[in-house]
């Protein structure tokens, strides 16, 4: 049985008051000599007592806990398997948060009679919603936080500027490996989406691919943009590639589509870089056990997570975050995945 503030008063033959004001800083107005606090201290350390966390929780209205939302219909990450997406900004996030004193709880699902209460029912201080899923019941379910909330990858804009929000700047980074092919000499360059769902950065990716082309004079066409939805249905990917790719090289919407597109060339002969270029967005450490190893954008994933707590933290204290929508730069880790074009290309 635990014991209570009571079981402590009674053996150092004090009111529970004084108790409170020696082991909690309570009842300020209750003066306690030197010698009664020491005692009260001494009692409590003999009979083990610790303090209610819980009970101070609902005393204080505070949790010191951390949400982590992604989306209603989505499978747990993967954290040890892929391409270590989630295991980068897990990092971050669990480092922003034991920066503040916070504890953290990924959700598999939200509690309650509905996700719109079970992320108001006061077990968190705060929420960090990383999914860039647009469809409509995460956006009802999101409007509907009364408690502070920081997206991930998601623009403020797109959720009436409620929120404050982290993301990379995914233009430039498309920008980077763009201009990585150009300089190594492709020209008919393609673009890969591994998922069939409008996901808001892959819109943003998608569309800085085509203004860099058409701002290098090469515009892009629906034969340069290559749907495959996914690990499951790779007929479009595979009649692609054993056709021989009309394109030298390829940016992939992502490094788990990068790599399928690698071992899915394997099969088909076409050897990578010789033949077929190809770019990754995100160069997580999964790059370096691609083969050959993947070039790719690199996504700041755990300074977003990091950084989202920062700006969570600060919205628990009623500050206002600065910059409200933060955008962080990419950069580009080129490895052995990319090199010049072939001499002698498929011309359609």
């Amino acid at each position: 049985m635990a014991v209570t503030m009571r079981d402590v008063a009674k053996k150092a033959g004090v009111s529970p008051v004084v108790v409170s004001r020696v082991l909690h800083g309570r009842a300020t107005t209750v003066r306690v000599s030197p010698a009664t606090a020491e005692r009260v201290r001494q009692a409590a350390e003999e009979l083990g007592y610790r303090c209610n966390v819980f009970a101070r929780s609902f005393r204080d209205g505070q949790t010191s806990m951390i949400g982590i939302l992604h989306g209603i219909g989505f499978a747990r990450p993967i954290f040890s398997q892929g391409s270590r997406y989630f295991a980068a900004l897990m990092d971050g996030l669990v480092e922003g948060a034991f920066r503040h004193g916070y504890s953290v709880t990924l959700c598999p699902k939200l509690m309650g009679g509905s996700p719109e209460e079970g992320i108001n029912d006061g077990r968190f201080d705060g929420l960090i919603w990383y999914s860039t899923d647009p469809v409509e019941e995460n956006r009802r379910m999101l409007l509907a936080s009364r408690v502070p909330l920081v997206l991930i990858h998601t623009p403020s804009a797109l959720l009436e500027g409620r929120f404050p929000s982290v993301r990379c700047d995914n233009a430039g980074g498309i920008r980077l490996a763009v201009d990585h092919l150009w300089n190594l000499g492709h020209r008919r360059i393609g673009f890969v989406v591994g998922e069939s769902r409008p996901f808001t950065e892959t819109s943003e990716r998608m569309t800085a691919f085509r203004n860099r082309m058409d701002s290098l004079g090469v515009p892009v066409t629906e034969d340069d943009v290559l749907l495959y939805p996914g690990a499951h249905d790779l007929e479009n990917l595979d009649r692609y590639l054993a056709a021989g790719p009309r394109h030298t090289a390829l940016v992939c919407q992502h490094d788990g589509v990068a790599a399928t597109v690698i071992d899915r060339a394997r099969l088909f002969g076409v050897r990578v870089p010789e033949q077929l270029s190809v770019v990754g967005f995100d160069s997580t450490a999964f790059c370096n056990e691609v083969e050959p190893p993947l070039t790719s954008v690199s996504q700041p994933l755990v300074d977003i997570g990091s950084k989202a707590v920062d700006l969570l933290v600060r919205r628990i204290r009623g500050e206002s975050p600065e910059p409200y929508d933060l955008v962080l730069p990419c950069g580009l880790d080129v490895r052995g995945s990319t090199s010049t074009p072939p001499l002698n290309p498929k011309v359609d």
